[in-house]
C-alpha cells in the first residue's frame, strides 16, 4: 500500500463516490488488506444507503453502522442547510469517529459529501476535513457532457489548496454520444494526475460487490 488511507471525492453529487468506495474496499479487502470505511456526514432518508453499502463492501456488521456514518439527516441537503432546521454537525463527534475508524483498520477510505465545497458548517467545508486528516484524493467525474469543466475546476481546487490528488477516475460510462467518447481522451491531454477509466455504468454493482471489485481492478490503480 502506498498510503494508509484515501478520501473519495466527486466533481457533483450523484457521480458514483458509493460505487468506487465501495469497490475499492472489496477489492483490497480481497487483496488481505485490514480495510475501515467511513462516511463523516450522509443526508437523505432515515438510513444512509451509501453508508449501508460501505459496511456491506467492507463485510463489516449492522453495529458497526454507526461508526460509519456518525451524523446523518434526513433532508436531502447539504449538511450544512440541513442542519439549520435539525441541528449542526458536531464536527468534535465526526473527527471521534474517524480516528476510531482509522485506527481499527490498515487502510480507511473516507467517502465524502456532494463535492468538494459542499458545506458542512458555515465556514467548514469537504476539504477542509481532506486537509486535517492529510489524505490524498481520486476524484469521482460523471462520463457525460460537462465533466471536463467540472473535473478541472475540482482538481484545480485541490491542488491549490496544496491537497495530493492521486488521480481522476471516470464512471457511470454509456457509450452513448460523442461526449462520452472523447472525454476520457481529452481529461488524460488537459490533466497532469493519472486519469483512469471509463468505469461503466452497470446496475449489478450494488447487488454485486464482487463484480465490481473485479472491474476497477482491471483499472489498474496506480495508488493502492
Amino acid at each position: 500500500m502506498k498510503s494508509k488511507g484515501i478520501f473519495i471525492t466527486g466533481t457533483d453529487t450523484g457521480v458514483g463516490k458509493s460505487i468506487m468506495s465501495a469497490g475499492l474496499a472489496r477489492l483490497l479487502l480481497n487483496r488481505g488488506v485490514s480495510v475501515g470505511v467511513f462516511k463523516p456526514v450522509a443526508s437523505g432518508g432515515s438510513v444512509s444507503e451509501d453508508g449501508k453499502l460501505l459496511q456491506k463492501a467492507a463485510k463489516l456488521p449492522d453495529s458497526a453502522y454507526a461508526g460509519i456514518v456518525p451524523i446523518h439527516y434526513k433532508q436531502p441537503l447539504a449538511p450544512w442547510v440541513a442542519s439549520w432546521k435539525e441541528g449542526k454537525v458536531d464536527l468534535a463527534k465526526v473527527e471521534k469517529a474517524y480516528q476510531k475508524a482509522k485506527a481499527s483498520c490498515d487502510f480507511l477510505i473516507v467517502e465524502g459529501v456532494g463535492g468538494i465545497q459542499v458545506p458542512i458548517a458555515r465556514n467548514f467545508f469537504v476539504t477542509d476535513w481532506m486537509l486535517k486528516w492529510k489524505l490524498p484524493v481520486l476524484v469521482v467525474a460523471r462520463a457525460g457532457l460537462g465533466t471536463i469543466n467540472h473535473t478541472l475546476l475540482t482538481v484545480e481546487t485541490l491542488q491549490k489548496r496544496k491537497i495530493k490528488v492521486v488521480g481522476v477516475l471516470v464512471n457511470g460510462y454509456t457509450g452513448n454520444g460523442i461526449a462520452e467518447q472523447t472525454n476520457v481522451k481529452a481529461l488524460k491531454k488537459l490533466l497532469k494526475v493519472p486519469v483512469y477509466g471509463p468505469l461503466k455504468q452497470n446496475s449489478k454493482y450494488r447487488k454485486n460487490i464482487d463484480f465490481l471489485a473485479g472491474d476497477i481492478e482491471k483499472l489498474r490503480l496506480k495508488f493502492i
